[in-house]
């Protein structure tokens, strides 16, 4: 059982360590750089504020499960109180994250958010990987159309 399970650890540090594509202006520079590994890029209040929440989910989850009465019976399934808190998790995540940033998010932040509430840690990453930059996810000014001059 410690194989399967040291392989699966492997493959995700492996897969977190891969190289990030350069982003000019990184405003994330002065933050710790565990963080933004952690974050995939993004600003590390949303990294903290996303772990906040996805502990919160766990503590809800753990208690929607444990059995009360005598005999012992649970409040609901493993899988309903998965899709129960998977379901909370996105409803509260854009709103503490908001909060947390102080801005209205990008389009990234919020499916990276909702994502990790599905997969955690690794939602985000598959966000951030397949999702392309450009203005629109990115948040950043329309690019400017080019002007070509009549030679």
């Amino acid at each position: 059982m410690k194989k399967p399970i040291l392989a699966v650890l492997a493959l995700l540090l492996a897969i977190a360590l891969q190289p990030q594509a350069a982003r000019a202006q990184d405003t994330n520079a002065t933050w710790n750089s565990f963080l933004l590994w952690w974050g995939h890029g993004q600003d590390p209040r949303l990294t903290a504020a996303g772990i906040g929440v996805g502990i919160g989910t766990g503590v809800a989850a753990y208690f929607l499960t444990q059995k009360h009465g005598n005999p012992g019976h649970a409040r609901v399934t493993t899988l309903g109180a998965y899709g129960i808190t998977t379901g909370a998790c996105m409803v509260v995540t854009p709103f503490v994250y908001t909060v947390a940033v102080n801005r209205p998010l990008t389009y990234r932040e919020a499916y990276m958010g909702f994502a990790d509430c599905i997969v955690p840690f690794i939602g985000s990453w598959l966000v951030d990987k397949y999702l392309p930059h450009n203005a629109l996810y990115d948040g950043g000014p329309a690019p400017r159309p080019v002007k070509h001059r009549k030679s």
